[in-house]
């Protein structure tokens, strides 16, 4: 019961940094209230124009943002209705609510980690966890954000982690929920915009990663979980791209929405040739690939990611503690000697070694997310760094800073071990 209650006061704790930095953890409180208005404004003027029009104005898009289905417009249009269905253009809208839903649901999902984490290696890295994050700055800001909807780059991932943890707890095995999972989660991603779709997709694998070390499938089994969540995370994609296009073209026609839709995936990418691009936007296709990558390895000297460590400092810190943790495992394999003669104390601590390994695992692919997007869409990543710097909070630092929390208590816990070890041979002697 207490740690209920320790937990539940946690998550109103959190839910109060996320939503406007109460106790002032964050330095950069300015971005609590002027972090990316400029893209809010776009679901504030659908949900305005809904008043007087209806949700399915414009198809249900926003008005002047066409670029992706607009599941937030219609989410927070449907929310302001809820909260008062006669609201008219003179009435404020009700942000603070609206905010608050996007807090309460990004910390629910956050928990649900938590809990996975609590399950799997215990209390001390579970909080470790929730410590860090009330540090890791651009989390902080991003997560209220009527247009970002932040919580939905986080649902593909949880929502197989908990699918995984029920087939655990079950013995069973749904394929089906697998794909299904996979393909509601990247649509519902995607309707809200395609920005940082690879490291959602990404994200989306780590769990599959994780069980499949643990529980060691075998690469078969592996290959064939890790492809029906990959196919219907792509059929999600592909399906909201679609519906995307089709409400375009009740707009502009099907040439008009199509040429469109090219064109802005384009100045994304800049992996097609199409006139009408500003100068700036040409200018960013022309910049080395290494170029992008140093500036996000530098940070951004306006917002550092975590205290007053950017990920010059932090990535080396996860995979150097990583590598000695790896070492660490290979030589108390060593010193067991023949494995047929481990005992039942053994086969426990082995499995705590294959679970190590999977967080390690995890931890590592996941940086393959952010790297991606900075690889598949460079124009983005160059213009937007002010933006696109989140991208490496969404999981990577969560598993880096679980990682840490999990080998220092391992590390801890060995050393225990000799120390009492020595005590015993002392009084034998």
């Amino acid at each position: 019961m207490l740690l209920v209650l320790l937990a539940c006061g946690a998550f109103v704790f959190l839910a109060c940094h996320f939503f406007n930095n109460r106790w002032q953890l964050n330095p950069y409180d300015s971005r609590y209230r002027n972090w990316q208005l400029d893209s809010e404004q776009l679901v504030m003027d659908k949900i305005m124009d809904a008043r007087s029009h209806g949700i399915g104005n414009y198809n249900g898009m926003l008005l002047d943002y066409q670029q992706q289905i607009g599941f937030a417009g219609i989410l927070f249009s449907v929310v302001d209705k809820l909260a008062d269905r006669q609201a008219d253009l003179l009435k404020p809208i009700p942000k603070d609510l609206m905010c608050a839903l996007n807090v309460l649901v990004f910390t629910a999902l956050f928990f649900v980690f938590l809990y996975w984490l609590y399950r799997e290696f215990g209390l001390w890295t579970a909080g470790g966890v929730y410590v860090t994050t009330l540090f890791t700055h651009w989390m902080g800001f991003t997560v209220k954000n009527l247009y970002w909807v932040t919580w939905t780059m986080l649902l593909p991932m949880i929502a197989l982690l908990l699918l995984l943890m029920w087939e655990e707890h079950k013995g069973a095995r749904r394929d089906g929920w697998l794909f299904g999972l996979s393909f509601l989660t990247i649509f519902l991603r995607s309707a809200c915009g395609y920005e940082f779709i690879s490291c959602v997709m990404v994200a989306l694998e780590l769990p599959v990663i994780y069980y499949a070390i643990k529980q060691e499938w075998g690469i078969k089994k592996y290959l064939q979980r890790a492809g029906k969540a990959g196919l219907g995370a792509l059929a999600g994609f592909a399906v909201a791209l679609f519906v995307n296009l089709a409400l375009m073209a009740g707009l502009k026609g099907w040439k008009g929405a199509l040429d469109y839709l090219i064109f802005v995936s384009a100045r994304r990418t800049g992996y097609a040739t199409l006139e009408g691009f500003d100068a700036d936007v040409l200018a960013s296709f022309q910049v080395p690939l290494s170029q992008v990558i140093q500036s996000y390895w530098r940070g951004d000297p306006t917002c550092v990611l975590f205290g007053a460590w950017g990920l010059s400092v932090l990535v080396p810190l996860f995979f150097l503690l990583g590598a000695a943790m790896i070492l660490t495992l290979y030589f108390r394999k060593k010193a067991r000697g023949n494995p047929a003669m481990a005992t039942q104390a053994s086969q426990r601590e082995k499995a705590g070694e294959r679970k190590m390994l999977a967080l390690l695992a995890v931890m590592a692919v996941s940086l393959l997310g952010p790297l991606s997007w900075l690889v598949l869409a460079k124009g983005h990543a160059v213009h937007h760094q002010h933006i696109d710097y989140v991208i490496f909070c969404l999981p990577f630092t969560m598993l880096g800073f679980a990682s840490v929390a999990q080998e220092l208590k391992c590390w801890a816990l060995w050393l225990m071990e000799r120390v009492k070890a020595g005590k015993r041979k002392e009084e034998s002697v």
